[in-house]
């Protein structure tokens, strides 16, 4: 028997969100309730469907019979390509699952990118295809013709350096002053999290920062609340064009193309749920509304030896530490 969590909703709202393969295998009711069996999960399977015995259907695909199913092995895990070149080139991707080589996995990289398919999911995108599309400049999750596409891993390199104020910055060919941002969490997910972010311009810079996160407790607002710094810190210098460097795809997905459809329908997503961290993003959003400043968002991996993103990232586990001496008293 299938485990079914489902409460009774007017027919044209209902939605079965099904889980084939995770914590705990079943159907949902709301994506808020799915999300917590997948997330994070390696391997994990699922799907929305509009009937409840499409969902048994998806399920039973996967569990024959359910009591025996097992989560399939893991393999090598994907490592993302590493360029230099002046900003984020978009790649297409054949599978977006990235399953686990031991000791050199990284959990907080998994969980941004099952949050990258499943807002993608929860949106309406379809599932990403071998086969290459170019995509459209007005695509955006919620269009029939988005595709589900990752940014290709590049290091913006400093052309020189310009004098802002009383600091100095390292600036790229275009012009754009440089900046890496992370976020860290330690104990993500449960009641003892300690969250940061780290703000990077460059070696001894006084404007490098790491501080405790405000609000919600997770990596992904710390990734949010380190762009929000160095962009308040950009506006009150008067910098006109900032690049920020980010190993967060789905941070970058949200600000350029998912926060369209998410402010058209009120902050909700495709299926009603709200907009998780939404204080942060209407102040993202809020910030580079007035077109005062001109961000160019590029992606780094991760964990890869990338100087400033290391950096950004001791920052933000410094911010993290901060928190625990502050909240946690430890």
């Amino acid at each position: 028997m299938i485990l079914t969590n489902v409460l009774l909703r007017p027919a044209r709202n209902m939605a079965y969100y099904a889980v084939a393969i995770g914590r705990q295998v079943g159907i949902y009711d709301t994506w808020a309730k799915c999300e917590e069996q997948i997330k994070g999960y390696r391997g994990a399977r699922y799907k929305k469907f509009p009937t409840k015995s499409a969902a048994e259907d998806f399920i039973n695909g996967y569990n024959k019979p359910l009591a025996d199913a097992k989560p399939p092995a893991p393999s090598k895990s994907w490592t993302p390509a590493t360029s230099k070149s002046k900003c984020a080139p978009v790649k297409q991707i054949e599978d977006f699952w990235p399953p686990s080589d031991g000791d050199n996995f990284d959990d907080n990289e998994l969980t941004d990118e099952d949050l990258l398919m499943a807002l993608a999911e929860v949106e309406g995108l379809p599932q990403p295809s071998s086969k290459s599309l170019k995509r459209k400049n007005e695509d955006y999750p919620g269009h029939s013709s988005s595709k589900m596409l990752r940014y290709e891993s590049t290091i913006c390199e400093s052309s020189g350096l310009k004098h802002i104020g009383d600091y100095e910055f390292n600036i790229d060919s275009e012009g754009y002053v440089i900046v890496y941002t992370d976020g860290s969490c330690f104990n993500n997910g449960r009641a003892n999290a300690c969250a940061g972010f780290g703000v990077w311009f460059g070696d001894n810079h006084p404007l490098n920062a790491g501080k405790p996160v405000g609000g919600r407790v997770t990596n992904n607002v710390g990734e949010i609340q380190a762009s929000i710094y160095a962009i308040k810190i950009a506006k009150n210098l008067g910098i006109e064009k900032l690049c920020i460097s980010t190993d967060s795809q789905f941070l970058i997905k949200s600000i350029t193309m998912w926060i369209k459809g998410w402010k058209a329908k009120n902050w909700r997503l495709k299926n009603g749920d709200p907009v998780k961290n939404v204080v942060d993003f209407k102040e993202l959003d809020s910030l580079l509304s007035d077109g005062q400043i001109n961000i160019k968002w590029n992606y780094v991996a991760g964990h890869k030896g990338i100087r400033g993103n290391e950096m950004a990232d001791q920052l933000a586990r410094e911010g993290s530490e901060i928190y625990k001496r502050l909240y946690l008293k430890k």
